[in-house]
C-alpha cells in the first residue's frame, strides 16, 4: 500500500482506490494534508499491469476457446487488475518525468 512520504502514513486499500479514479496529477495525504505524486516506476509498472488483460484474449482466440470462456476470463482479470492496483503504487514528494 502507497505511504505518504512526509508522515508515513500508510494509506488504507479503499482510500488508495478511491484517490486513483480522482484522475487528478497529485494526490492528498488524509493524515498531514501534504501533497504526494505517483512515483515514475509506480507509473510504468501500473500501465504494463493494465495492458495485460488485454493481452489474454489474443491466445485463447487462437486456440478456439469458445466466446463466453474468453469473456468470463477478461472480466475476471479486469476486476483483479484493479483489486490489486492500490498495492502497486508508490508515492513520491515531487512529480518524477515519464523519461
Amino acid at each position: 500500500m502507497p505511504t505518504c512520504q512526509n508522515c508515513g502514513y500508510k494509506w488504507r486499500w479503499r482510500e488508495t482506490f478511491v484517490k486513483i479514479f480522482t484522475f487528478k496529477s497529485r494526490l492528498k495525504c488524509s493524515l498531514c494534508e501534504g501533497f504526494q505524486y505517483v512515483s515514475k516506476k509506480s507509473r510504468n509498472r501500473l500501465s504494463l499491469v493494465v495492458f495485460t488483460p488485454f493481452l489474454i484474449w489474443i491466445p485463447l482466440v487462437s486456440f478456439g476457446v469458445p466466446k463466453s470462456y474468453i469473456l468470463a476470463s477478461e472480466l475476471v482479470s479486469y476486476v483483479l487488475v484493479f483489486v490489486l492496483m492500490p498495492f502497486l503504487y508508490k508515492l513520491s514528494n515531487k512529480e518524477e518525468p515519464m523519461l
